[in-house]
C-alpha cells in the first residue's frame, strides 16, 4: 500500500511560518492536503509536524495528525528522511500494517496536483524503482551554461563540466531536469537506511511542468504562485 507523509515542521529561518502562509485564501499546507485527499493511489496519508498550530490547521482540513514530531527530528540541520521514517513507523505500529511505498509530500509545493501524485506513483510502480521524484525541465545546464569558482582562485570561474567546452549551442546539450520537491515515492525497504536520496539502486523521475513546480522558499515564490493561480483562473473564465 502507498502511505502519504506530509512533512511540515514549524521552524523556517528563511521564511518564518511559511507552511501556514496563505495562498489563494488557504494556508499553504492545505493545498497539499487537498491534493492528497483527491489522489486515487494514496490509500492513507498523515501529517508529521512539531508545530501545534500546523497540526490544528491540518486537522481542520481533514488530515490525520496522530502525533507531534519529536523536536530532534525538526531541526534545521537534520535531513527530512529520518522524520519520514519516524512517521511511517508510528503509523505502521498503530495501523498494524506495513507500507509498500512511502510518498513524501511537502507543503512548499502547493501547485502540485492529485494527478501529479498519482503520476509519480505510477512511474515508480511501473519502473520497479527504489525512488521516484518529481522533476521539471530546467534552463540551467552543467552541459551548457553553468560555472563554478576555480579552486584556489575564487575570483575566476570555470565550466562545471569539461563537456561544456564541446558545445556552443543549447540544442546540442542533453536534457537535464531539476528535482522540484513536489513528490517523492520511496520503496519502504530502503527508507530505513536512506540518508542521501542519490545513493539508491534505481532512481527514476516523473516530469512536471514548470507552472506546477514552484517551491515556496520566500515571499517572491509565494507571489509568483499566486500569480500562476490567478492566471489559471482567468483562463477558465
Amino acid at each position: 500500500m502507498n502511505l502519504g507523509v506530509i512533512a511540515a515542521r514549524g521552524g523556517s529561518k528563511g521564511f518564518p511560518g511559511k507552511n501556514l502562509r496563505r495562498l489563494a485564501g488557504l494556508p499553504l499546507i492545505v493545498h497539499t492536503i487537498l491534493a492528497a485527499q483527491q489522489s486515487r493511489l494514496l490509500e492513507e496519508f498523515l501529517v508529521t509536524t512539531d508545530d501545534p498550530a500546523i497540526a490544528d490547521t491540518a486537522r481542520e482540513a481533514g488530515a490525520p495528525v496522530p502525533f507531534l514530531r519529536p523536536p530532534d527530528l525538526a531541526t534545521d540541520d537534520i535531513p527530512i528522511w529520518p522524520a519520514v521514517l519516524h512517521a511511517t513507523e508510528q503509523w505502521e505500529k498503530t495501523a498494524g500494517r506495513v507500507a509498500d511505498a512511502v510518498v513524501l509530500l511537502q507543503p512548499t509545493s502547493p501547485l502540485r496536483t492529485a494527478g501529479d501524485i498519482d503520476g509519480c506513483i505510477t512511474r515508480f510502480r511501473d519502473s520497479e524503482a527504489d525512488i521516484c521524484s518529481s522533476v521539471t525541465a530546467t534552463h540551467d545546464s552543467p552541459y551548457f551554461n553553468m560555472v563554478e569558482p576555480v579552486p584556489g582562485d575564487p575570483d575566476l570561474v570555470r565550466p562545471c563540466t569539461s563537456l561544456m567546452t564541446d558545445r556552443s549551442r543549447r540544442q546540442d546539450a542533453p536534457p537535464v531536469y531539476a528535482i522540484n520537491g513536489a513528490v517523492y515515492v520511496i520503496r519502504r525497504s530502503v527508507l530505513r537506511d536512506l540518508q542521501n536520496q542519490f545513493r539508491v539502486g534505481r532512481y527514476v523521475a516523473y516530469e512536471m511542468p514548470r507552472t506546477r513546480s514552484v517551491d515556496i522558499d520566500g515571499p517572491d515564490d509565494l507571489e509568483f504562485a499566486e500569480w500562476l493561480l490567478s492566471r489559471a483562473r482567468q483562463a477558465l473564465t
